[in-house]
């Protein structure tokens, strides 16, 4: 009955320590392991560094929908102004560290008026961050995914 005992404990022992799982990462997912860019910003560059506007005409008046991308004095993180129909509205895009000087983007959108902000990761592909959009006569901001970096 020992012999028995001892043989499951020690199969039970050895497969616990073994993974068939696959490790590897999602295909939607980068890792980069890297901190050379420092968090604070020497010089702000007081002009928009990105901005995306659209015309609306209507049978009334033509409007224009207007985002802009400002850098801050965090290195990572942009301040969005955005202007349609004299309304007025900010929100922030925060920018992974990748380890290069973050590249930021405004892509059209799907709804009219609307554009996706997001950023360039190291592979120059755009990944999107926030849908801003105009919508119940109010300025929206919905945030479409969130990133982070790993470090190992």
């Amino acid at each position: 009955m020992r012999i028995i005992f001892f043989i499951i404990t020690a199969i039970f022992f050895l497969s616990c320590n073994t993974n068939t799982a696959n490790n590897s990462q999602p295909e939607d997912s980068v890792v980069y392991t890297t901190s050379r860019i420092p968090d604070v910003r020497k010089t702000i560059n007081p002009t928009a560094i990105k901005t995306y506007s659209e015309t609306i005409k209507s049978f009334e008046t033509t409007d224009e929908f207007k985002v802009s991308l400002f850098e801050t004095q965090k290195t990572f993180k942009y301040l969005i102004k955005i202007s349609y129909k004299n309304l007025d509205a900010e929100d922030t895009l925060n920018v992974p560290n990748f380890g290069e000087v973050p590249a930021v983007d405004i892509k059209k959108g799907d709804k009219r008026p609307s554009c996706i902000v997001g950023f360039l990761d190291n592979n120059k592909q755009f990944r999107e961050s926030k849908l801003i959009y105009f919508e119940d006569n109010k300025i929206k901001a919905h945030v479409l995914k969130h990133y982070g970096v790993y470090v190992k």
